[in-house]
């Protein structure tokens, strides 16, 4: 049983990679809104930390540069959320 409902962060961090690329003008409040739909409930006291990264990153992300280089921003990304 230790595979039902296992949390796929991988999925999560493409996931809100796909959405900031599709979202440009979204603010935080509707990036932790998306964020906190990823996560089942059954799942969410284990991973709720991942939004508290994924807002970190990504108030770093827009202090550097109002253009996303995909590149180095996804290996930022992937370094923080491993």
């Amino acid at each position: 049983m230790a595979g039902v409902n296992m949390f796929d962060r991988n999925h999560f961090k493409k996931a809100v990679k796909e959405w900031i690329r599709t979202h440009p003008q979204a603010n935080l409040n509707e990036l932790v809104d998306f964020c906190e739909e990823l996560i089942p409930p059954s799942q969410y006291a284990a991973n709720s930390w991942l939004i508290d990264q994924t807002v970190n990153w990504y108030k770093h992300l827009l202090s550097q540069s109002d253009v996303v280089d995909e590149q180095e921003d996804d290996d930022e990304y992937d370094q923080v959320m491993n």
